[in-house]
């Protein structure tokens, strides 16, 4: 019996030597990354096992170290390859928008973002990215949409309502985008772009 157990120890002893090495790994990447090593941070997690109980994390982490890598393509490609094993993952469909964005690939963007809120409707981050790949399509009205959205879910936000000020300003809605513009300035008292176009409002 003394033998069994001392077996079992053995086997456990193996086991939390294997899972603590794992954390090593993931420790080493986040340093790295920290350090601006993305390349390396890519490299410290290649021995976590492509189908472990890590694999979902690692096709995540991969797909945002080679978005700061500025890689896009492959980043696009591992948050694709998340969507795919887990077409629920809200963290791969915002993760793809950061590459498309960079890339300017406003449609693609669009789309992704709306493909995110047909999971969890008025997510913030989702609605952001939407926002800020109509602005790069120039679809004033539809920036505007998406923005008001934003503001409305997120009244405390001075982004969300930058971006609906950006919105009725390209639209030529003058009162408006004062209007957002002021409320930028009451939620972040230093914003440049708010207190520039009050500005030059109060001169004409």
């Amino acid at each position: 019996m003394h033998g069994r157990l001392k077996a079992a120890v053995l086997v456990l002893v193996m086991m939390s030597g294997t899972a603590f090495a794992g954390v090593e790994d993931w420790q080493n990447s986040y340093r790295l990354e920290r350090e601006g090593k993305y390349a390396d941070a890519l490299g410290a997690i290649a021995p976590v096992p492509a189908n472990g109980p890590d694999a979902e994390l690692k096709t995540l982490r991969r797909g945002w170290l080679y978005y700061l890598t500025g890689s896009y393509n492959e980043s696009i490609r591992e948050y694709r390859y998340a969507v795919e094993r887990n077409p629920h993952s809200i963290d791969a469909l915002l993760g793809e928008t950061l590459p498309l964005l960079a890339q300017k690939r406003w449609r693609a963007a669009e789309q992704v973002s709306k493909d995110a809120l047909a999971i969890s409707p008025n997510h913030y981050t989702a609605l952001l990215r939407l926002s800020q790949a109509l602005e790069g399509e120039r679809n004033w009205p539809g920036m505007e949409q998406a923005a008001s959205s934003l503001a409305n879910h997120y009244p405390s936000d001075a982004t969300a309502f930058l971006y609906l000020a950006r919105a009725h300003a390209w639209q030529g809605h003058n009162a408006e985008a004062a209007a957002a513009y002021r409320a930028v300035l009451v939620r972040y008292p230093d914003q440049a772009e708010a207190a520039s176009f009050l500005s030059g409002m109060n001169g004409k």
